[in-house]
């Protein structure tokens, strides 16, 4: 028998075999408990659904005056001190409530813990937890404002009128898990309940949820004597008024003694600007004075300089005209020859007028 006649039958022989079943590998789940209730501080605080818009700034909310009718909240206004604004915490590790719930929850869909709705065959795995926290003191609350704001407010209005003392703000964390029927392939976080498994593979989505402290007005007033309170603030407005009106009276002086010495120093210096005109005048005609002596001055020193260069000419003249008539007197006689050469006889002893004539000279007698 051949070696490929072994190999077929062989093969012949496996398929005719029964095929041997693997064991399925079981994991064994913890059984779980599901809760069925909120704890007693938690359900016992007032939840506000149309307060929900106020979940990112709950600060603003604490001080608010509302109106509650029936199904419908309305704000109507805030009554706080801008001095004392609301204290407000934070924290992330208040955890109020952690557990599994279904449908047989008692506040299944309530918006306690954010309107979560658990169906049928399924569970879901809730965590609360307050993250902040916003309050007015005692001290911080102004009576008086809510006092005489509350003096216009209808005794019917009155009943359904809250005043926010406090505020807070809760996370609500929820995941939903499936029941797992039959031979279903089972993935991520995984649990039983009464023999039943399930399990989930989402992440936590998260809720806001807003809890307020509310005291009724009614309560409010009655808490404080608003008359006293009214009439202590008349007093004080009137106090006040008076306080004012004295020191208006005071400014008025003031401010006419002030005028009076703005009057005064207007007055001096109108004289002093009379006087400075006057002088200005007195200094202008002063220049004119000067610049006419000046004047004055610079044509008696052209007179006196030309007087001066005229008198020195004249001493001049006259001293040539002195030395002249001396270099004159000394000559008293001229000739003149032939040859109209003149020549001067200081002396008459020298020659004679006959004998001059007599030798033919054209004879002069100059004399001054």
């Amino acid at each position: 028998m051949t070696t490929r006649s072994l190999i077929l039958i062989a093969a012949l022989f496996a398929l005719s075999q029964p095929a041997t079943a693997q064991p399925s590998r079981k994991i064994k789940l913890s059984p779980v408990s599901l809760g069925l209730d909120l704890p007693d501080s938690y359900k016992q605080r007032t939840f506000i659904k149309g307060l929900s818009g106020f979940m990112n700034k709950i600060d603003q909310l604490v001080g608010t005056m509302i109106l509650v009718e029936e199904n419908k909240t309305t704000v109507l206004t805030r009554f706080v001190r801008h001095d004392k604004p609301p204290v407000i915490t934070t924290s992330t590790s208040d955890v109020v409530y952690s557990a599994k719930i279904d449908n047989k929850f008692k506040f299944n869909g309530a918006y306690s813990i954010a309107s979560t709705k658990v169906d049928k065959d399924k569970i879901y795995e809730i965590i609360v937890t307050d993250v902040g926290f916003a309050f007015l003191p005692e001290d911080y609350i102004p009576y008086l404002e809510i006092c005489r704001a509350a003096t216009n407010v209808a005794p019917e209005t009155r009943k359904k009128t809250y005043y926010v003392r406090s505020a807070k703000l809760t996370t609500v964390y929820t995941r939903a898990y499936q029941k797992i029927m039959g031979d279903s392939e089972v993935s991520g976080v995984v649990f039983s309940v009464g023999g039943e498994v399930f399990s989930s593979s989402e992440q936590f989505k998260v809720d806001y949820v807003v809890s307020v402290d509310l005291v009724s007005l009614e309560k409010l007033l009655s808490l404080q004597n608003c008359n006293e309170l009214l009439n202590s603030e008349e007093l004080a407005r009137r106090e006040k008024a008076e306080t004012a009106r004295l020191a208006a009276q005071k400014a008025d002086e003031e401010k006419k003694a002030r005028e009076a010495e703005l009057a005064n120093a207007k007055a001096q210096v109108d004289d002093l600007k009379k006087t400075l005109g006057e002088s200005i005048n007195r200094s202008a005609e002063m220049q004119r004075d000067l610049q006419n002596a000046q004047d004055k001055e610079r044509i008696a020193l052209q007179q006196l300089n030309e007087a001066i260069k005229q008198a020195n000419d004249m001493a001049d003249k006259a001293q040539s005209a002195q030395q002249n008539a001396e270099n004159r007197e000394s000559v008293i006689l001229t000739f003149k020859n032939k040859e109209g050469k003149v020549l001067e006889i200081k002396n008459l002893e020298e020659l004679s007028e006959e004998k001059l004539r007599a030798l033919g000279f054209d004879v002069e007698l100059l004399k001054r």
